[in-house]
C-alpha cells in the first residue's frame, strides 16, 4: 500500500450512513425481542426488504387515497422478515403479494397498525 493509497477509499455518504443507522435499528429491535432479522439475514438483505416491503405497502397506500405511517410500515416489514427467515424468498415474495392484494381488499391488518418506533415503550 503507497502513502497515497489512504485518499483512494471510498467516504461514506449520508444516504450509507442512514442505510446502516436502519439495518442496526432493525437488528436491535429484533435481538431485543429475539425475533427476525436474525443474523441469518445480510445488512442487504434487511435493505432491500425493508425497501420493497415498505414501498408497496406505501404505493397501495397512496392508490387507496390511505396514508400509512412510516412506524407502521417499519413494522409490517420486520414481520416480512420473518416470513423471509423462516420460509425464503420465493414464499416472502408470495405473501407479499397477498397481503398487498388482502389490503386493497379489506383494509391494513390490525396485527400491521403498530407504530415500530412506540413498541418498546409498553
Amino acid at each position: 500500500m503507497g502513502i497515497f493509497d489512504i485518499f483512494k477509499k471510498k467516504e461514506k455518504s449520508l444516504l450509507d450512513e442512514v442505510y446502516e443507522s436502519t439495518v442496526a435499528l432493525y437488528r436491535a429491535i429484533g435481538k431485543a425481542k429475539d425475533i427476525a432479522p436474525t443474523e441469518k439475514m445480510s445488512n442487504e438483505e434487511i435493505l432491500s426488504i425493508s425497501k420493497e416491503v415498505m414501498s408497496a405497502f406505501k404505493q397501495a397506500g397512496i392508490k387507496k387515497g390511505e396514508h400509512i405511517p412510516g412506524g407502521y410500515l417499519m413494522s409490517i416489514a420486520m414481520k416480512f422478515f420473518a416470513v423471509y427467515e423462516q420460509f425464503g424468498l420465493e414464499f416472502y415474495n408470495k405473501h407479499l403479494e397477498y397481503e398487498i392484494a388482502n389490503y386493497y381488499e379489506n383494509g391494513l391488518r390490525e396485527a400491521y397498525q403498530v407504530n415500530l418506533l412506540q413498541m418498546g415503550e409498553n
